[in-house]
């Protein structure tokens, strides 16, 4: 199936001529190097292809080749042959000013590896045993005979070390470990991408971190960690809620912690649910029961609520789910 796929974005992708490339809302290291990455590959072709975000570029993924030409809605112009979705779960999350100037386009590619990814597309390409989107655009670049240069390469790299959690988490295989050596070999640098993507954080992410840190609180003998980022702790620290990406990781980093949550207020009572776990403990599992995704480690889901009521209540659903793993366990050892 996945070759089939393959073929057929191939045969897309050489017919056409112009491509609009976007990916999801908020986005991550994997969105931007996709969305770089696939860019340099069609303009490596002689196509014509127009990087689009609804949001900001992250402040540090700026240091991305050719990042500066990205678009933003409104204002954006028709006529194209082809859209590309990268890493993107739904179609929706592209973001309301993209969603119906994508539904004009007669294609409608679509690369994902998130597990619960819709067949949004007209060409639907989703492998959840990839590490990273980046991952399977190197894969595309073999396929179309495209060789990557420095740009490609540093886009790539970028994905595919972020969406690893710089190559810590259980995705990093043999596999990706030596497509990383082989980034490298086509033009990445792995110190220089280290340093934009990890070490330019502003001073006020200081600042919300630890406002941040005051609120984490443990369940279940420690197995669990929750924290939350309020608006009022964004306006006090002159942060965004970029500045709080990231944040999980240091209440999964605590050693007992086997599952980790974030909740994010959000505008109009939305509240920003962010998951990660260690290997035994499926996230997406939690997400998708509220019409959220990811992967079996990383996941997120929006709901509406106040921030107490919805931490109380994924809290109090993740402490069940915990308990439930622990006697499948015994009842499956005993």
């Amino acid at each position: 199936m996945g070759q089939d796929i393959l073929f057929s974005i191939v045969q897309v992708i050489e017919e056409r001529h112009r491509f609009l490339v976007t990916s999801h809302v908020k986005p991550d290291g994997d969105a931007m190097g996709s969305l770089m990455a696939m860019t340099h590959i069609l303009r490596k072709m002689g196509k014509l292809a127009t990087p689009v975000l609804q949001d900001a570029i992250p402040h540090n993924c700026a240091f991305l080749p050719g990042v500066e030409g990205i678009l933003h809605p409104p204002g954006l112009i028709d006529g194209y042959d082809v859209g590309i979705v990268v890493d993107c779960a739904e179609f929706s999350r592209v973001g309301e000013g993209l969603v119906d100037m994508l539904r004009r386009i007669p294609v409608i590619i679509n690369i994902d590896h998130h597990t619960g990814t819709p067949s949004y597309g007209h060409f639907n390409w989703v492998e959840t045993s990839a590490s990273s989107t980046c991952e399977m655009l190197h894969r595309l670049c073999e396929a179309l005979g495209v060789a990557p240069d420095p740009h490609i390469a540093t886009s790539l790299y970028t994905g595919l070390m972020t969406d690893t959690g710089s190559f810590r988490f259980s995705n990093t295989n043999r596999h990706v470990l030596e497509l990383a050596a082989r980034l490298v070999s086509e033009g990445a640098d792995p110190a220089h991408i280290a340093r934009n993507i990890y070490e330019s954080a502003q001073p006020q992410r200081l600042h919300l971190l630890a406002q941040v840190l005051a609120t984490v609180e443990f369940h279940l003998h420690n197995r669990l960690a929750t924290a939350v980022v309020t608006q009022e702790m964004l306006r006090a620290s002159q942060s965004t809620p970029t500045d709080s990406d990231g944040f999980i990781n240091e209440l999964r980093a605590v050693k007992s912690v086997e599952l980790a949550i974030v909740f994010r207020e959000g505008d109009n009572g939305v509240v920003h649910v962010s998951m990660r776990s260690r290997e035994h403990v499926d996230v997406a599992h939690l997400a998708r029961a509220h019409g959220g995704g990811g992967h079996r480690q990383a996941a997120a889901f929006r709901t509406q609520g106040t921030l107490s009521e919805i931490r109380k209540e994924i809290t109090g659903k993740a402490m069940a789910y915990l308990r439930e793993l622990t006697e499948n366990h015994e009842a499956n050892t005993s």
